[in-house]
Formats: structure tokens, sequence, C-alpha cells
């Protein structure tokens, strides 16, 4: 299995995003499949939330739920992801081992987003280019979101490709943005700030020209020509039903909301407390639970993409029993930031803890439900 696959399929981005796309993850890292290059065009509208991010913080549910917008919370970072029918995923499910492949968030981030908008430039004649840290725009309209991975000795790198127009009133009241969100781009609105494939090509994108570019891409960002086309294996395809059964859940999608984690632990007397920042790498979100002057829980979500996902709960972990001030969370923070086996691309210690002293100032007393 050392040559690299391309899968070629159609199917609908929320759920391909609990089922198949974890799937051939793990057969990539376990060594059960190749090196995988997949291209998956959607067949319907939906929306992923990242794995660090609560549901009723970064979408309008009762409105998803009104009008039937279909919304899951992936296994990777980023933020909310509204993807629209003939869109796309290219997605790469690599190891590390490959020395093309980079280690680390920032750069791979880097490296390959910048050799995709060459290929943009180079086969539609657009001034596609790399943002830092995780998009591809054009003349600062976001054309690409894209969402990293890397663990266990392998990337899975998502990009989804914005091929078709979305209704950009529709997903803007599905997933409202935080002013914070907008405050350093020159274009405010949802409308202003995204454009697709087909407008910026001048022509119609079909799955034969979506296919080439994937090809064009894996060989302009890691060397690799002569994709072998393939399928999904059996037991990729008995991952994906495992995985499918344990994400199309209430209790994954809530996993990161307070309704769930501090569901057992809240009583009449305890402080609440809710900050945010936005930071170069994303969106931070910062709730803490204070009990007689001592952080008693904190959950900490956003849209960055933390290395390795597990870290965000080590610092959630680290913050409990700390004494309810900023000089006492920020030592905290500081010393977690320095460890070797954590990497929050874009995100620094004053950038955290000016969302930790936005929650202290917010605590209010929390009475319970009447």
């Amino acid at each position: 299995m050392s040559g690299w696959r391309l899968i070629v399929d159609r199917g609908s981005y929320a759920d391909f995003s609990v089922s198949v796309s974890p799937a051939v993850e793990k057969a990539v890292v376990l060594g059960e499949a190749p090196p995988t290059v997949f291209l998956n065009v959607f067949d319907s509208d939906s929306i992923t939330i990242g794995v660090n991010e609560d549901p009723e913080q970064v979408l309008d549910l009762d409105f998803c739920r009104t009008n039937g917008i279909d919304f899951r919370r992936r296994v990777n970072g980023g933020g909310p992801i509204y993807a629209g029918a003939g869109s796309a995923f290219l997605i790469y499910f690599l190891p590390v081992s490959h020395p093309e492949v980079s280690a680390t968030t920032e750069e791979a981030f880097r490296k390959i987003l910048s050799a995709v908008a060459d290929v943009f430039r180079d086969r539609y004649g657009f001034p596609a280019e790399y943002r830092p840290l995780n998009d591809i725009q054009v003349e600062g309209r976001k054309l690409v979101p894209t969402s990293l991975k890397i663990e266990d000795g392998a990337m899975t790198l998502r990009i989804v490709v914005n091929v078709k127009p979305i209704d950009t009133e529709l997903a803007g009241k599905a997933m409202p943005m935080p002013p914070e969100k907008v405050r350093d781009k020159a274009l405010k609105t949802l409308e202003s700030r995204f454009t697709w494939l087909e407008r910026e090509a001048g022509r119609e994108i079909d799955e034969a020209e979506l296919t080439a570019f994937a090809i064009a891409s894996t060989e302009r960002a890691f060397g690799e020509s002569g994709l072998e086309r393939g399928t999904l294996g059996a037991v990729e395809r008995r991952y994906a039903d495992a995985f499918r059964a344990e994400l199309d859940t209430e209790a994954w999608l809530f996993g990161k909301s307070e309704r769930i984690r501090f569901a057992d632990t809240l009583r009449p007397g305890d402080m609440l407390g809710r900050g945010r920042e936005k930071a170069m790498g994303g969106m931070i979100r910062a709730t803490l639970l204070v009990r007689d002057g001592i952080v008693l829980r904190a959950i900490v979500n956003g849209d960055w993409h933390p290395r390795p996902l597990e870290s965000v709960d080590w610092l959630e972990r680290a913050l409990a029993g700390v004494t309810a001030r900023a000089d006492s969370l920020r030592p905290t923070v500081e010393a977690f930031l320095a460890r070797d086996d954590v990497e929050f691309a874009g995100i620094a210690a004053g950038d955290l803890m000016t969302a930790f002293e936005a929650a202290l100032a917010d605590c209010k007393p929390w009475k319970g439900v009447p």
C-alpha cells in the first residue's frame, strides 16, 4: 500500500464528516489503507462545526431546525462551515512520515494552501493567495475554508472548495457571526467575505475538472503524481458505520456545551462568566464556573486548530482549582503554552487571557432554573 490512492465520491458534507472522513483517517493511521486523497462532491447543503465548538454558541439552532438545515459536530478543528450542493471536499489523509508532509499545524497550512492557491491561479487565472493561518482568498474574499488535524502519525487536512454560490442570507442566519470575527477584515458581511470557484473562474466547473484540480494540487503540494483510483475498503466501511453511530448523536453534538459539561456541577450561588477574543489563529470562547473564588470548571471553545486535539482538555483541567483572578490564571496559561507537546497555532497567552479576563468580569451568580 505504498502508492497514493484517489477516491472520488458524492455525499452529504455533514454526514461524510462524522462517518467516512474519520473512518479513512483511522484506516490510514493503522496502516490499513494507503495515503489517500479524497474528493467528495456534496449532494445537499449542510453545516459542520469544529470539534472544539458548542452549537449553542455558534449556530442559531432554532433557525437551522425550522429551515431543515442539517448540521453536525466534526472531529476536526476550525469553525462552522456551510457547504452547498455542488461544492466539494478535497481531503488529504497522509502519514507524517512522508518527507513532504509537515508535522506542525502552522507549517502544514502554509505549505499546502500556498500550493493549492498556486494551482487556482495557474488553472483559472484569478489572483488566489494563501492567507494565514488557514484560508485561501481572492482579493479579500474567502474561497476555501479548511480544518487540520495532526495526530497519531497522520495528517488530515480538509479543504472545502466552494464551487457553487450558497445562499449567504440563509447561511448568515444559521451561523451568526460575532463582531470580533470580522474586526480585522476589510469586508464585514458574509456575502462580501465569501466567493466561489465558478464565479472567479468565469465558467462552470464539473466533477472531471474538480478531479483534475485535486490531482494537480497533490502534485504541486507533495510532488506525488500517478494517483491510483480506488474505493473505500470493507474495513473503512465498517469504521464509517461505527463512527456514524457514535458521532451522529446529541451527546456528541453538545459535548462542549454548558448543558453537558456543567449539568451535574452547578448549584445556586455559583458564579458563571463568559468571554471571547479573536486571535490570529481563530476565535476563543471561555466560560468559567467559579465557586468560593476558585475556578471549579472551565470550558475553552473556539475555531482554532490545537495539536493535539485533547490539549484543550488539558488546559481546561489545568485551570480547575486556580484562584479566579487574572494574576493567578496567567502563569497557568503561560506554562501550558510553553509545553513541548502543545501547539495552539496563532494563539498567544495574551489572547487566551483576554478571553479569561472578560469571563471574570462577566461573572454573575447562577440562580438555577426558576
